[in-house]
């Protein structure tokens, strides 16, 4: 089984039980009375977890990191990367970020904390959480209280009305008054822990049997986690949320629909050299976006069934997310193509028949749709520092 470098000394019992592994990253920035209630909140994480869900072994790690010369928001993509690489180093199953600093939001002005799935981490900032004009609620009691109910989001438990720790949360007042989590969401939550607790590739695999065989192997064990962290990320979101993306789709598709020789030549293609021209359109705009914006980032050491499952999530969801781009344009243009091109204009510019002209709506409308997400991804690459990542990789901003 997996070890700790920091693991708290467990009673014999729990060397048959599944281990789960939290670690707990405590930024420079937070002062020593935060860190303390960050630590008092860590160890009451790891008793309520164990309370809840008593056949796991459940191992807390903490970790100083050094102190910030930097103040004002940060970046939620900065701490993702050192929880990520803190997760590979130290083999935690869950990572959280505590941070005295304010996040960067993109969808709220006021933000308590935000969850990644694809990384398994969650991050608080005590920002908002410290209300100096209520001391009977503690910033241990908050964090404590907030980290449960990420940890439930991190599982794939959406908030709703009770006093639960999924109790819907808008701000730190919240928090306050929360406890346990209903029969049917522990039922749930044991269930995905034991998928979490079984052994890593890494643990079971052999050197020689080389990397490609881990890559399928880690993805086969992973199988229905996967997805479920795919889906979290809402890959048909892109097209609204990059809007640098969807502006240069938009600006490319209005020109090509109303060009004449794009008519001509799309009469011209096969159907064989369409299908080829979308798909790797996709395909490269992908990849062209996974390599500028620094979505997977390339680390040393040894392979970790962990950040295979993370590289694999962000591609694909970033391949979805450009597949439903390509999707919606292709949509828009045969629309366009349908409602404002009749069949003897087509046929003036196409030199074809009138009982082809539905057929090179569809051609013209795939070979917008290809050149326009090519030109979008270029529009993409522009965006802030951040926010393309953010927009893939963070889950919910609370």
């Amino acid at each position: 089984m997996r070890q700790s470098s920091n693991e708290q000394e467990t009673p014999p019992t729990a060397e048959l039980r599944p281990k789960v592994e939290i670690g707990w990253l405590l930024e420079g920035d937070l002062t020593s009375e935060k860190r303390e209630a960050a630590r008092t909140a860590a160890a009451a994480v790891q008793g309520s977890l164990a309370a809840c869900m008593p056949d796991f072994d459940w191992v807390t790690e903490t970790r100083d990191r050094p102190e910030a010369a930097e103040f004002g928001r940060i970046e939620p993509v900065r701490l993702l990367d050192v929880a990520e690489a803190d997760r590979d180093l130290r083999g935690w199953d869950f990572v959280f970020v505590v941070t005295a600093r304010e996040l960067h939001g993109r969808e709220l002005s006021r933000v308590l904390g935000m969850t990644s799935g694809i990384f398994a981490t969650a991050l608080i900032s005590t920002a908002f959480l410290d209300d100096p004009e209520h001391q009977d609620a503690p910033l241990a009691s908050r964090i404590h209280a907030f980290a449960m109910h990420l940890f439930g989001r991190l599982n794939g438990h959406v908030p709703h009305r009770s006093d639960t720790w999924l109790r819907q949360v808008e701000n730190a007042e919240d928090l306050d008054g929360m406890d346990g989590f209903k029969p049917a969401v522990v039922a749930d939550l044991s269930k995905r822990m034991e998928e979490v607790a079984d052994l890593r590739v890494e643990e079971m695999w052999q050197e020689r049997q080389g990397s490609i065989g881990f890559y399928a192997r880690s993805l086969w064990q992973n199988r229905s986690a996967l997805p479920r962290a795919i889906l979290r990320m809402r890959p048909w979101s892109f097209p609204l949320k990059l809007r640098r993306l969807t502006t240069a789709a938009g600006s490319a598709l209005a020109v090509l629909v109303m060009t004449a020789e794009s008519w001509e030549v799309a009469a011209n293609l096969s159907a064989a050299t369409i299908v080829v021209l979308s798909l790797a359109a996709v395909a490269v705009t992908s990849v062209y976006l996974i390599r500028v914006q620094h979505l997977v980032a390339s680390r040393q050491g040894p392979l970790r069934e962990q950040r295979v499952v993370s590289i694999a999530g962000t591609v694909i969801a970033v391949g979805a997310g450009m597949a439903v781009t390509y999707a919606a344009v292709f949509a828009l243009a045969f629309i366009l193509a349908v409602g404002l091109f009749g069949d003897p204009l087509i046929a003036s510019w196409t030199d074809v028949s009138s009982a082809e002209t539905a057929s090179v709506r569809i051609r013209l409308s795939a070979l917008t749709a290809s050149l326009s997400v090519v030109i979008g991804a270029l529009g993409a690459s522009f965006e802030p520092y951040g926010y393309f990542r953010h927009v893939t990789q963070i889950d919910d901003e609370i």
